[in-house]
């Protein structure tokens, strides 16, 4: 079944007010309108319902999306309906809803089909007049023409084949695409290097390692003659074993403890002098009378107001402990930063009970709307919009002039069409469910605005604090502050306080001091007498002095502590050697690893290399072959279908134009195929491009003729072609010629022909000259129009083949 258009439905689409249904189930169908009507609305919301985009304008104005629907739409809403038969149930109708710039829908044909509409099958006014100039474009990737030929001639394998060995043709392009031919290539002089180095860190390492092996033996043989001949691990773990750094340590600290006890027995340890033991005690006394004074007057004031602020403040410091100043400075920021925490609630309190005021304000004012609305509902309550949309259902059902509900003649009623009468019939009832719909609109916003604004009072009133909160926060304020200017008062005297603690600690130390002295004496000679035990030499005798028994056991610690840091020492720097050592021994065994290795690469590498340059001389030759037959390709097909196909179309539009336009043919076989134009004078000569060579009017008829003969160049996959307004700058001949030639495409070659026209003569001559031929043949003709109140109207004519009974007699 030969595919086919059969309806189209737009509700305030573009320049189209209101619902506009038509017709479509025709081989050709002719739309007249005034310029303004609506002419090119209606075949951008066909384009739209079919292709789900639009193309032919998109490219004048990016912005299009948000000028779709029609500006007095009362639903701010616009919709497309489009019909289609014979593309299987696979393609079912296409349908849009547009809100704003959202679309919303499905369209009618699938992306493959898209791309062919949009191309093959679509003439928009807009494209035309620039056409040769779209189709010759190189800003995007190629021109539209190279595109299509290259679709046509089924180039496009080989041109990916020789786009694909266009690098290997010079060794400069092969550079930025062959990485890792050229990495191989790159690699194989590092590698050599690498393994000269590493050759030179493998001597250079067994030398090292050499050197070590002598320093570490000779150092460890004096106090260890067994390690030569071990070897450096089993040297290491015996060292580890042979540690005496716990008895260094313990001579240290008693060589350390022995100095101590030296100096204290040669500090004079009599007993100080008695003036000053009484000036101390003074001192001390007089200190301590001076704190009891200021603990029974300041400080009980601080006490008294520390004690208040507990209820407030659980972790506050005793004022009475040391530092008072530190207690009372605490204690103000703790009231300064409450004082502010309660200012700032009592701030949001009065923010509350002021919005709540407002908000109720807000609602009865919503409330009073609301109520407004439902009268005015109650009056326009009928279902005239459910009814219109029921019957505009039924139109795209509608194709004879048989009833589908009640399956009787409509021609025994009335003279004109069931088609007709039913159109005017859903214009009628629109009016009145479009105010329906926008009061029912305008009720469900307002309910929802008064719904806000109760949770808003609810929000705002749950932040109102009660009378009795209020009174709380008042009462707690005025105590708070009352006690920071009290705190501020006593600033003077806390720090007088923090003064007298410290004298009175330091009286009291100096005293403590004193009376310690003349106990030292004693306990250092007990002391001394323990260091003969630990070091096992003789004790202090009778009548050995102090001072010469620690200076003897002071040299015994020092003889033995030098003895065991030279072990030590030589112990500690054999385990650095022999760390080292075995440190540059896995080094030599990674660096013999990394040899192999590197070797190993190169070998894989060179072989990589050979293969890879004998490729490349095979996409070479590869490269002149795929040139050769794609040159010989394009030659043949450019010659025998598409000029010829172009300067038939041309000629029978344009039969007194001297140059016909062409397509160029390529020169060379290097390079891509590029589709150029060119004319060509009747006497076999060349000339330009068209464009500079042709006049205005047969300019725009070579573009027609050229989207014409692309059409036909190609099986086509939609047998549809739908052209808005095409014959400007035509005469009466070209006029003619165009319509001969559209009463071809419909009637013997099954094309769907739909155009679209702005001049009422035009359209009447049209309407003669593409009228039904045949049994089965129909032509409908559509007016676009507008009421009165700016409402867009289609008056839709159907004409079916009638045999002519004055030429049958």
């Amino acid at each position: 079944m030969t595919p086919r258009i059969t309806s189209l439905i737009a509700t305030d689409f573009r320049s189209l007010r209101g619902t506009v249904t038509i017709p479509m189930d025709s081989p050709i169908v002719l739309i007249h309108g005034r310029n303004g009507a609506g002419k090119t609305s209606l075949l951008t919301a066909m384009e739209l319902g079919l292709t789900g985009h639009l193309a032919s304008l998109s490219r004048l104005d990016p912005q299009l999306r948000e000028h779709l629907v029609h500006k007095e739409a009362v639903s701010k809403t616009a919709s497309v309906s489009i019909g289609v038969h014979g593309l299987g149930a696979e393609f079912p109708a296409g349908n849009f809803d547009i809100h704003g710039s959202e679309f919303t829908g499905k369209a009618a044909l699938d992306p493959v089909l898209t791309k062919h509409f949009s191309e093959r099958c679509y003439l928009a006014q807009s494209t035309l007049t620039r056409l040769l100039e779209f189709y010759e474009d190189k800003s995007t990737n190629g021109t539209e023409l190279t595109r299509f030929v290259k679709e046509l001639l089924g180039l496009d394998a080989l041109d990916a084949l020789i786009d694909g060995l266009h690098d290997a043709g010079d060794v400069r392009r092969l550079r930025g695409h062959a990485v890792s031919f050229w990495d191989m290539r790159e690699q194989l002089p590092s590698l050599d290097d690498e393994l000269s180095r590493l050759a030179k860190e493998l001597t250079s390492a067994e030398g090292q390692a050499m050197q070590l092996t002598q320093s570490a033996r000779e150092r460890l043989i004096p106090h260890w003659p067994d390690v030569a001949s071990l070897s450096a691990q089993a040297m290491l773990d015996l060292l580890k074993e042979q540690s005496h750094e716990p008895e260094q340590q313990r001579l240290t600290q008693l060589r350390r403890e022995l100095n101590d006890t030296v100096s204290q027995s040669q500090k004079a340890v009599s007993a100080v002098a008695a003036d000053r033991r009484s000036t101390i005690e003074t001192a001390a006394v007089a200190a301590d009378a001076a704190l009891h004074s200021w603990l029974g007057t300041s400080g009980q004031r601080m006490t008294e107001l520390f004690e208040n602020l507990g209820g407030y403040f659980s972790d506050l410091p005793s004022p009475i402990q040391n530092r008072p100043e530190y207690a009372r400075a605490y204690a103000h920021r703790a009231v300064s930063n409450e004082v502010a925490r309660c200012q700032q609630v009592q701030a949001k309190d009065q923010t509350a009970q002021q919005q709540v005021s407002k908000l109720q304000t807000d609602r009865q004012g919503l409330a009073t709307r609301l109520e407004d609305i439902d009268k005015q509902i109650v009056q326009h309550s009928r279902e005239a919009g459910q009814f219109a949309q029921t019957l505009s259902a039924l139109v795209p059902h509608m194709h004879t002039e048989e009833c589908p509900v009640c399956s009787r003649d409509f021609r025994e009623v009335s003279s004109s069409p069931l088609l007709g009468h039913l159109t005017a019939r859903i214009a009628s009832l629109t009016q009145s469910a479009g105010l329906l719909s926008a009061l029912s609109q305008e009720r469900a916003n307002t309910g929802s605005a008064v719904a806000a604004r109760d949770r808003e009072i609810g929000v705002a009133q749950a932040q109102v604090h009660t009378a009795e909160v209020r009174t709380e926060y008042e009462q707690r304020l005025a105590t708070l502050e009352q006690a920071l200017q009290d705190l501020a008062s006593l600033e003077g005297e806390a720090k007088a306080g923090e003064t007298l603690f410290g004298q009175a600690a330091n009286a009291a130390q100096a005293l403590a001091s004193i009376r310690a002295v003349d106990q030292q004496s004693t306990a250092i000679r007990d002391t001394a007498g323990r260091y003969a035990t630990v070091l096992s030499v003789d004790p202090i005798g009778d009548s050995e002095s102090l001072q010469a028994a620690l200076q003897r056991f002071l040299a015994e610690v020092t003889a033995r502590l030098e003895l065991l840091t030279a072990k030590e020492s030589a112990r500690r720097d054999g385990q650095a050697a022999l760390r080292e050592l075995l440190l540059k021994q896995q080094n030599i065994e990674a660096i013999k690893a990394r040899q192999l290795e590197r070797r190993t690469t190169r070998q894989g590498l060179q072989a990589a290399k050979e293969a890879g340059e004998r490729t490349i001389e095979q996409a070479r030759e590869l490269l002149k072959l795929a040139q050769l037959e794609r040159s010989r390709v394009v030659g043949q097909v450019f010659n025998d279908s598409l000029n010829a196909a172009w300067r038939d179309l041309f000629v029978r539009l344009a039969p007194d134009e001297p140059f016909i336009p062409a397509f160029a043919l390529p020169q060379t076989t290097k390079g891509g195929v590029e589709a150029r134009l060119e004319t060509l004078y009747r006497d076999g000569s060349k000339g330009g491009n068209p464009r500079a060579m042709l006049s205005a009017g047969n300019l725009n008829t070579a573009a027609l003729t050229l989207f014409f003969a692309l059409h036909l160049s190609m099986k086509p996959q939609l047998p549809w072609l739908i052209i808005d307004d095409p014959v400007q700058s035509m005469d009466e001949v070209h006029i003619s010629q165009f319509a001969a030639l559209l009463r071809t495409l419909s009637k013997q070659h099954g094309r769907q022909v739909i155009i679209a026209v702005h001049e009422k003569p035009l359209f009447d001559y049209l309407c003669l000259e593409l009228s039904p031929a045949f049994d089965g043949d129909r032509l409908i003709t559509v007016e676009l129009g507008r009421t009165a109140n700016g409402e867009s109207v289609a008056n839709t004519t159907v004409r079916d083949w009638k045999q002519d009974l004055a030429i049958a007699a």
